[in-house]
């Protein structure tokens, strides 16, 4: 009986949290090349930055 209550519990719960909220990810990736050269050598040097931006929404009532 008791099993049964906390997981009636446990279902409630994550429905009211789902219902009024939600959380989105949105990942940003840049990459720039620069390029040096000087008499007869060229050096080459790529910049990569990987961002992971989270929100999180409530619902308006």
């Amino acid at each position: 009986m008791k099993k049964k209550f906390l997981l009636t519990l446990l279902i409630l719960s994550s429905l009211v949290i789902g219902v009024s909220s939600c959380k989105a990810w949105r990942t940003v990736t840049t990459s720039a090349t620069y390029v040096q050269s000087a008499d007869s050598t060229k050096n080459t040097a790529t910049i990569t930055t990987k961002t992971v931006e989270e929100y999180q929404g409530v619902r308006k009532k």
